[in-house]
């Protein structure tokens, strides 16, 4: 490839990039603004009104349902450095009792990029968990990463049973990354 190959191909690459982030990810900082725009609005509105309590009920309702929004897409609470990750092995390890759990490993990586800009800088932390184990236990870790307090995301899972139909034992691959904001360094502040 020619040298003006790779500059005409960097150069599409970033005017792609740049089309994708202007029309897909602005919007949905833009809507994001809006929706906490409308709900400090909302919240204003309910707590200097006048209105007899029973005709508030559908904008209490929708404040509840914004605010349940909010909660879910925006984990304000997630923990500011790298996570514990000793406790989070803790949570997600079961006992190893040779009949329902034969082995199981759990492999964490380097922190790196969420993969998506916000105003807070935020990072993930990969887990991968290797377990050998029944059907029952296996369920039992997806339940404990669902339960999992510090925000995390599933980004693989592959599952390899036994070709015979009476073996209950299985193995099953998982990485999940655990999102954590980056703490601020002196030039930041």
């Amino acid at each position: 490839m020619t040298g003006d190959r790779i500059i005409q191909s960097a150069v599409g690459i970033a005017i792609i990039s740049a089309s994708v982030a202007w029309f897909g990810i602005v919007p949905l900082h833009a809507r994001a603004s809006n929706q906490e725009a409308e709900t400090a609005s909302l919240l204003t509105r309910v707590a200097a009104s006048p209105m007899p309590a029973e005709r508030l009920v559908p904008f209490r309702d929708e404040l509840q349902r914004r605010i349940e929004m909010l909660r879910r897409e925006c984990p304000v609470g997630a923990d500011q450095g790298p996570p514990d990750l000793a406790g989070i092995i803790r949570t997600l390890s079961l006992p190893i009792d040779g009949s329902n759990v034969i082995d199981q490993t759990f492999t964490a990586e380097r922190s790196g990029p969420a993969g998506f800009d916000a105003d807070l800088p935020w990072e993930v932390t990969p887990i991968r968990i290797e377990l050998t184990a029944s059907w029952s236990a296996i369920a039992n870790v997806l339940e404990l990463i669902e339960g999992m307090a510090a925000p995390n995301r599933m980004t693989e899972f592959k599952l390899d049973r036994d070709l015979e139909p009476d073996v209950e034992i299985a193995r099953v691959s998982i990485e999940i990354e655990v999102l954590h904001r980056v703490e601020p360094s002196e030039n930041q502040r």
